[in-house]
């Protein structure tokens, strides 16, 4: 099993048409992978990285508005006829991932029907997703969207435990740093979290999705309602 979830829905023969030319690759925390407007030369499903899609606008710093795991990859857009990024791409989450020439992966969509619907099946969710995170960063509070993205990155890390700092979190979210460490601080005393030198755990994710937003919640129906 080559563990990213859309691979996974292909029989096994289209599965290794699809990978035939595929190359494992190691993706480092940080790395960009990719910025706005540039080609996209390849396609990545991730297997157990995890990766956040951003946006900039004018003089601010991008913030997230979409994160990629093993349920999706990155570079569907491709899938429509596009071929320069929509967004930036920076690793969150170190691990490995297939990464697909561009070209290579456009012919086999033409050649496989059912990697097509799979494929705009996973742009379905993209569109409603990105269309939820902007309702959600316009109306939710800080605390509520920290929780949520907690849990998205714990779900994509398959860990409790993965590596983040209240800087980069702030970053994402688009918010003030410190506004992260005092919700942090708060979760932490409550019991939710631990963190310490840039490694955070979930200790209790029952309470934690109790205090997300109900994002959290749609995100997960809007995937499982159009892949399964």
């Amino acid at each position: 099993m080559n563990k990213n979830a859309l691979i996974n829905l292909l029989p096994h023969q289209n599965q290794e048409a699809l990978l035939h030319e595929a190359e494992l690759v190691e993706l480092n925390l940080s790395q960009k992978i990719c910025m706005v407007g540039e080609q996209t030369t390849h396609i990545f499903f991730p297997i157990d990285c995890f990766i956040s899609i951003t946006q900039g606008i004018d003089h601010y710093p991008p913030i997230e508005i979409g994160m990629i795991g093993r349920e999706g990859l990155l570079g569907a857009e491709t899938a429509l006829g596009v071929s320069t990024n929509p967004f930036g791409a920076l690793v969150q989450g170190a691990g490995s991932a297939w990464k697909i020439n561009s070209q290579f992966f456009t012919n086999q969509i033409e050649n496989d029907p059912e990697l097509k619907d799979i494929i705009n099946a996973y742009i379905a969710v993209r569109i409603n997703q990105l269309g939820l995170s902007a309702a959600c960063e316009h109306f939710h509070q800080i605390g509520p969207r920290l929780a949520k993205w907690l849990l998205m990155s714990q779900d994509r890390a398959q860990s409790p435990t993965f590596l983040m700092t209240h800087e980069f979190i702030s970053l994402m979210l688009g918010v003030r740093r410190v506004g992260v460490t005092t919700t942090a601080a708060d979760f932490r005393r409550r019991g939710l979290i631990e963190y310490h030198r840039g490694e955070m755990k979930v200790l209790n994710r029952a309470a934690l999705k109790a205090e997300a937003c109900s994002c959290y919640i749609k995100n997960r129906k809007i995937y499982s309602s159009l892949i399964g």
